[in-house]
């Protein structure tokens, strides 16, 4: 699976969640064709990037869309913004971010998709009992005693 920086696999899952996918995403990438992503919301100059990014990396963008991929790194916000766009949860309503991560209400398939996406620097815990029945949050890191 190749591994895709935050802002281009953020936009691949925008557009995949505007119903852009598959080969049809493909061809829209490979024409950088902006009409045809202009109702995923985002701005020309996202979508400028990331048609330039696959110009330059296309076999890189044809295995994500194909076989799929990986984030090198993702930040929380990162995290919330994918959240959002690909599972359309609100805010206070389906998560909520406090001080060590983000608790929020995922099925089985979407965490499923979230755990083979998201790097091993996040932790996904289901919990019970509580109105979010997931949690994420960073890995610890610790040091090796010497």
């Amino acid at each position: 699976m190749v591994k895709l920086s935050m802002p281009v696999g953020l936009l691949l899952e925008s557009a995949i969640a505007g119903g852009v996918s598959g080969d049809r995403l493909l061809e829209v990438i490979r024409t950088k064709n902006f009409e045809a992503l202009r109702h995923v919301g985002k701005e020309e100059s996202s979508w400028t990037y990331f048609f330039e990014f696959a110009e330059q990396n296309w076999e890189t963008v044809v295995s994500a869309i194909t076989t799929g991929y990986t984030y090198k790194f993702i930040t929380i916000r990162g995290l919330m913004n994918l959240i959002q766009s690909k599972y359309k949860l609100k805010e206070n309503d389906d998560f909520i971010m406090n001080e060590s991560g983000i608790d929020m209400n995922l099925s089985d398939e979407q965490l499923d998709f979230l755990r083979s996406r998201i790097p091993s620097q996040w932790v996904f815990k289901k919990q019970e009992q509580t109105k979010y029945g997931v949690q994420a949050f960073l890995a610890q890191t610790t040091s090796a005693n010497v």
